[in-house]
């Protein structure tokens, strides 16, 4: 492989070797880059086996829970509008 030189440069010491500056930085951006790369296929393989053993919910259990859900929401909603509606007439800041 040919060394790519940056010519008329020379490094600390005199030594008549030039500085290969801009291949060193681009080894080390390689070798990150090949870094984070496995580091992101290891925690994707972790991912997919972590969902092989997952227990999903059927579709009757999934449905039943959003039920709960949408009809908790709404009560809580309703709730809170009737607090609101007390706590605004007992201040008298009713329509306001």
């Amino acid at each position: 492989m040919k060394r790519i030189t940056s010519p008329g440069k020379l490094p600390p010491g005199g030594s008549d070797k030039p500085v290969v500056k801009a291949k060193l930085a681009t080894d080390a951006r390689n070798a990150e880059g090949q870094r984070r790369w496995r580091a992101m296929q290891s925690n994707f393989h972790a991912l997919v086996s972590e969902m092989k053993r997952v227990t999903w919910p059927s579709r009757d259990e999934w449905v039943s829970a959003t039920l709960v859900t949408v009809g908790l929401v709404v009560i809580v909603a309703l709730w809170t509008s009737l607090i609101s509606y007390i706590v605004s007439h007992l201040t008298g800041t009713a329509g306001h």
